[in-house]
């Protein structure tokens, strides 16, 4: 079996060492990485044109059979791996992020993102995050390994796996599991005068305000592993015939 491990926190991330680590002492697992050299957070499914880009080889990296770190994208990382590698992947893993990847966090997410192009590319691919910006990456880590064969049996035309964890010791969660909805927003938004002529900073306040909803937002805050199947498509099939009577 052949994995390739991406990120959006870049190469040097814990979690992404951790996933390599623990998926490569697998029987029979041969596990990729191309990952950012640096943070790409928020970078969404952005991807270089016209531009070269570099991809450094990394050696003894974690036990992967081949790790490079780019200058590029996340999803031009996915991209490279697929068209230069060589190597038929059974599965994308992007993550586990530093930080939750629900509601409409997707839309920025450079982790989502790699994992959609992995999609784009043919191979079947899953977005992982722990929630909050601390804690240890073990329970991410331990829930895809235990979980291999499940994910491998998936049918990901046109759609990937989302996974959201929380930062609670595994055996208290493993069995935790939902698999649900995208939530909606989760913060008010803002620029602030930051140092700096002409300089601004986005900040935003956590909004979140419906606890007993059935989505990730609210399954993830409570403890609970989430799951949600992401389309590729974006066309809302309720609205084309409205559109279409509008523009006869």
């Amino acid at each position: 079996m052949n994995i390739l491990l991406t990120n959006d926190d870049g190469i040097h991330s814990e979690g992404l060492q951790l996933m390599c680590k623990t998926l490569s002492q697998l029987d029979g697992v041969n596990v990729y990485v191309v990952a950012p050299d640096s943070q790409r957070s928020a970078f969404s499914h952005a991807i270089n044109f016209h531009k070269s880009v570099k991809f450094l080889p990394v050696s003894d990296y974690f036990g992967a059979v081949m790790a490079f770190a780019s200058e590029g994208t996340p999803a031009d990382c996915v991209k490279f791996a697929d068209k230069n590698l060589e190597v038929d992947f059974d599965l994308v893993i992007s993550g586990p992020n530093n930080g939750e990847n629900y509601g409409h966090d997707i839309l920025y997410s450079g982790t989502v993102g790699a994992a959609e192009e992995a999609i784009l590319c043919g191979l079947p691919a899953v977005a992982v995050s722990r929630l909050g910006m601390s804690g240890d990456y073990n329970a991410c880590v331990l829930f895809v390994r235990d979980n291999l064969d499940r994910l491998l049996k998936f049918d990901y035309d046109q759609c990937l796996i989302n996974i959201n964890v929380p930062v609670l010791p595994y055996e208290q969660i493993k069995d935790n599991v939902k698999v649900t909805v995208q939530g909606g927003a989760l913060f008010d938004d803002y620029y602030e005068k930051a140092e700096g002529e002409h300089c601004w900073r986005l900040v935003g306040d956590k909004v979140f305000t419906h606890p007993d909803s059935d989505c990730d937002v609210a399954w993830a805050e409570k403890g609970y592993i989430t799951i949600t199947p992401l389309k590729i498509s974006q066309t809302d099939y309720d609205k084309l015939q409205k559109v279409k009577e509008l523009f006869k």
